[in-house]
């Protein structure tokens, strides 16, 4: 790596370029000169002052051209100043290549600039003078013989979508509310438990037997007793089914099963204070059921159960038997 070189390169293109233990090097302009004879064009020559202001522009050059780490060459550049020290304490010149060299006297660097340097700065590029562009401004543009044409009305597409999703939200957030509302609904809806009401009996029709008389023997046959047992007369069934079937009677009610006896009794308490009849089954140890008491006809059992699984929330009411 020619960190030389790069010191050159770097001085062109900026006008100074500061290397760690040589010192900021600066490029200088010397005016044209005229003898009464000769007219001498300015000329450049590089001046090194000790000291300068430390920063990574050089070696951050150096990485670019070179495509490697800033830090790389960072140390590049620092060997490069250490072997140069050590070469100038010993009498050699450093040279900096179609620039000049570095030499040390007394203990004081100091830089020759090559006496065939040449340096022709960039170019300053040319601007119209004012009469120019006031002419150029001042001419008719050409105007069509015909209107141009009128853009169409641009549609605004991000306010429509947001009209869109604005609609989206409020259909989802009332249909939300509606299905919230209808489930609330459904879930407090009131039970009605049919209140215990006396349905007579229906009456026992007897049969009456008429005694028969045998022509054959002339003897008169024993006659049955007045009163029959409804339990062996196939004929009693049907109105004993009936009265059982419109007769109303209390059931225990299963509406919640807790493995421990004070969340039982919590439950019941909270039921008490909404005006529940409820109490308290110690089935086992682990089991403790709490349970209503209803009374109601034997195919209303069914209803009931639905209607007490929606009023107090347990999916496994039974009767306790």
């Amino acid at each position: 790596m020619d960190i030389a070189k790069y010191i050159g390169l770097f001085l062109l293109k900026n006008h100074f370029c500061y290397v760690h233990g040589l010192g900021n090097m600066e490029l200088h302009k010397s005016p044209a000169t005229y003898d009464s004879k000769v007219l001498q064009a300015p000329s450049y020559h590089v001046k090194v002052t000790p000291g300068g202001s430390i920063d990574d522009n050089l070696a951050n050059f150096i990485a670019v051209n070179e495509q490697i780490s800033i830090s790389k060459a960072a140390n590049a550049l620092r060997e490069f100043s250490i072997q140069a020290r050590k070469d100038m304490a010993s009498g050699k010149e450093v040279v900096i290549p179609n620039i000049g060299k570095f030499s040390e006297e007394n203990g004081k660097i100091s830089f020759l600039t090559d006496a065939n340097f040449q340096y022709t700065p960039a170019g300053i590029p040319t601007i119209k003078n004012s009469k120019q562009l006031e002419e150029q401004n001042s001419k008719p543009a050409h105007s069509p013989s015909f209107p141009p044409p009128q853009k169409a009305d641009s549609i605004n597409w991000s306010m429509i979508i947001l009209i869109l999703v604005l609609l989206i939200i409020v259909g989802g957030g009332g249909y939300g509310i509606y299905y919230y509302m209808y489930r609330t609904r459904t879930a407090t809806a009131t039970v009605v438990i049919p209140v215990k009401d006396t349905v007579k009996p229906a009456p026992v029709v007897v049969p009456t037997v008429t005694p028969v008389v045998d022509t054959i023997h002339k003897d008169t046959m024993a006659v049955p007793p007045t009163s029959i047992d409804p339990a062996k007369d196939p004929t009693a069934r049907p109105a004993a089914t009936m009265v059982d079937s419109l007769t109303p009677k209390d059931h225990k009610m299963i509406i919640g099963d807790y493995p421990t006896r004070a969340r039982a009794e919590l439950r019941v308490k909270n039921l008490r204070a909404n005006g529940n009849k409820v109490d308290i089954i110690d089935k086992d140890s682990t089991n403790y059921l709490v349970y209503t008491t209803i009374s109601c006809r034997p195919n209303q059992i069914r209803h009931i159960q639905d209607s007490l699984r929606i009023l107090f929330g347990f999916k496994g009411v039974y009767i306790y038997r």
